[in-house]
């Protein structure tokens, strides 16, 4: 007996991925329990209908009914793309789809394969995080102190309002410019010194510093010097006037600090999450198709029938051995095969495998072009999430 194969694990049973099979004409041919589960629906009721007319919110239907059908001509690149699908309830979940092509015999693409990881709660953080992001960036815009991020090589690759009225230069004048060429001799100050304490040893500074001008004017500042990725952020205050608000200062530098603390934890929480979910379809994908391969590279025809005998999965072996393509195979039963005498004691075949568990025979089958072959049939029961199924193993009997 050959080994025994559990194939309800290859064939479309993954657990936190939607799998589906949409043809030339946009109708679902398969859908997974886990694309079943997201939707809403029982299989019966997804299998056969249009998925852009029945499963997409009607606002994008054209738009992306339009993609597949380029998609399926060959005139775009496949994609990795997102885009909502409509539940039976009316929700909208945000699915992350990785399309393959279906090919027949003759190479002809007949349909996708297409797996989606539901990423709608990953795009609520998203949402977010980006209006924490706008709110931080608007707070940053409007406020009165000076805010500039200074990269490794001096140059400055953001700086808002404050920070260049400080410096007496707009900020298109100052943006991308190298902060010694911008000052000339700053790289001579105490000011400089730490800014270069802060940028290659990676600590915080503050001090008050007194500026001097081109055209031979001070004014009294006080800075904060931080580490960040991109080299140092300097926050930057006019102290020459404002001795007399120092209390109310203190209370706003606290409340900026919040902001750029609480920034920075959900930004952290956010791409952790993020790589996570990027490694687990990685591997989802990766398995799926190492047992793809396992199975279309083995000699012996594989099918998997139901307790009527209709095929539900035939690898590629099968399709060489009796010249029907895998399309033409999901339309079949087992009788097809048999000669007219055997195959009307198919449902003899089927009782016994069912009541035994398993059942070996030899026999005479017909390739699609009617010619004879003998071979070995082992049928074997399996219980699958779906049902009993049974795996049929058939090896050519050599003359």
């Amino acid at each position: 007996m050959p080994p025994e194969i559990n194939l309800a694990q290859l064939y479309f049973d993954m657990p936190d991925v939607m799998i589906i099979v949409i043809n030339n004409e946009g109708k679902v041919e398969k859908i997974n329990k886990k694309g079943c589960e997201i939707l809403g629906y029982a299989k019966e009721e997804i299998l056969g209908k249009n998925w852009f007319e029945n499963f997409l919110p009607e606002r994008l239907r054209g738009k992306v009914g339009t993609l597949f059908s380029q998609m399926i001509k060959g005139t775009i690149p496949l994609e990795h793309y997102e885009n909502p699908v409509l539940t039976k309830n009316g929700e909208e979940r945000v699915i992350s789809w990785h399309n393959i092509l279906l090919k027949n015999k003759t190479e002809d693409i007949v349909g996708s394969l297409s797996s989606g990881a539901d990423v709608t709660e990953l795009k609520k953080t998203e949402k977010k995080l980006k209006e924490s992001e706008e709110r931080f960036r608007s707070t940053v815009e409007n406020m009165q102190e000076g805010y500039q991020i200074i990269d490794r090589n001096w140059r400055y690759v953001y700086i808002n309002d404050a920070a260049a009225s400080q410096g007496r230069r707009s900020k298109q004048e100052l943006q991308g410019q190298n902060m010694k060429e911008t000052y000339p001799g700053i790289e001579n100050t105490e000011m400089f010194g730490q800014l270069r304490n802060c940028m290659t040893k990676r600590v915080r500074y503050q001090m008050e510093n007194e500026f001097s001008f081109s055209d031979g004017s001070k004014g009294w500042f006080e800075l904060r010097m931080e580490p960040v990725p991109e080299g140092i952020l300097i926050l930057s205050l006019d102290v020459t006037k404002r001795k007399q608000v120092e209390k109310e200062l203190e209370t706003y530098r606290k409340r900026l600090e919040h902001v750029i603390i609480q920034h920075t934890v959900e930004n952290t929480k956010t791409n952790e999450k993020l790589r996570r979910k990027i490694a687990e379809q990685q591997k989802t994908d990766e398995g799926l198709r190492l047992r793809a391969s396992i199975l279309d590279n083995t000699r012996e025809a594989i099918f998997l029938i139901n307790l009527h005998g209709d095929f539900v999965y035939a690898n590629q072996a099968a399709s060489k051995t009796y010249g029907y393509n895998l399309d033409e195979f999901f339309n079949m039963n087992m009788s097809q095969l048999m000669q007219l005498k055997e195959a009307a004691n198919i449902e003899s075949i089927l009782k016994d495998v069912k009541k035994k568990g398993q059942t070996e025979l030899k026999t005479i089958h017909l390739t699609k072009h009617q010619t004879h072959i003998p071979v070995q049939v082992y049928h074997s029961l399996m219980k699958t999430p779906h049902g009993q199924l049974i795996v049929s193993i058939v090896r050519i009997i050599a003359n």
